[in-house]
C-alpha cells in the first residue's frame, strides 16, 4: 500500500511538472499612445492599472523556447496580410520607394552645394559676378525647394507611413531596411 501511495505521488508530481504553465498577460497604452505588454500586473504603472486589459494568448502565434518547425501533417502558415489584404512586399516597396526618392533629392542637393562650392573657390571676374548673383539666387531657391522636399519625404517615411501601417495592422518590421 505504501508503495502504491509513493507511486501515485510521483505520478502526480510528474504530471503537474510536465503541464504547460500559462500566465495572464496585460496590455496598456500610455499617454503618448505607445502600447506596452507584461505578465506581471505589478509592473504596470499605477496610473494605467485601471485601464489595463487582459490579452488573450494564442499558442498558434507564440512560441517560447522552441524553434518553430513545420510538422509534416500541419497546414502551411499563411502569410500575414494587413486588414486590406496587403502583405509584406507592398509595405517594403512603399518604404523603399520613399527611401529612393530621399536619396535622389539628397544627391541633387549635394550636387548644387558642390557646384556652389566650386564656383566660390574660383576667382570670379567682375562681369561674371552680376550673372553669378542671379544664378546664386536661382541655386538658393532650388536648394530651399529640395530641403523642403527632403523634409516632407522623411516625414512621410518616418511618421505617416508607420502610422498608416499601424492602422492597417501591418507588421512594423515590414517598413525597416
Amino acid at each position: 500500500m505504501r508503495y502504491f501511495a509513493m507511486l501515485s505521488v510521483c505520478a502526480i508530481v510528474l504530471l503537474v511538472w510536465g503541464m504547460p504553465a500559462y500566465a495572464d498577460f496585460y496590455k496598456w497604452v500610455d499617454r503618448d499612445g505607445k502600447e506596452f505588454y507584461t505578465n506581471d500586473k505589478e509592473k504596470i504603472p499605477a496610473e494605467y492599472r485601471a485601464s489595463a486589459s487582459s490579452v488573450e494568448v494564442r499558442d498558434d502565434r507564440v512560441s517560447v523556447g522552441k524553434s518553430p518547425t513545420a510538422a509534416a501533417g500541419s497546414p502551411a502558415v499563411s502569410e500575414h496580410k494587413d486588414k486590406y489584404g496587403r502583405g509584406e512586399e507592398y509595405w517594403r516597396k512603399r518604404a523603399e520607394n520613399l527611401r529612393r526618392q530621399i536619396r535622389e533629392k539628397q544627391d541633387d542637393y549635394d550636387t548644387i552645394v558642390q557646384k556652389e562650392h566650386d564656383r566660390e573657390s574660383k576667382s570670379a571676374r567682375t562681369s561674371s559676378r552680376s550673372r553669378s548673383k542671379k544664378s546664386s539666387a536661382s541655386r538658393d531657391k532650388k536648394k530651399t525647394a529640395l530641403e523642403k522636399k527632403i523634409a516632407r519625404l522623411k516625414h512621410e517615411l518616418e511618421v505617416e507611413l508607420p502610422e498608416e501601417a499601424r492602422k492597417a495592422d501591418a507588421y512594423p518590421g515590414w517598413l525597416r531596411d
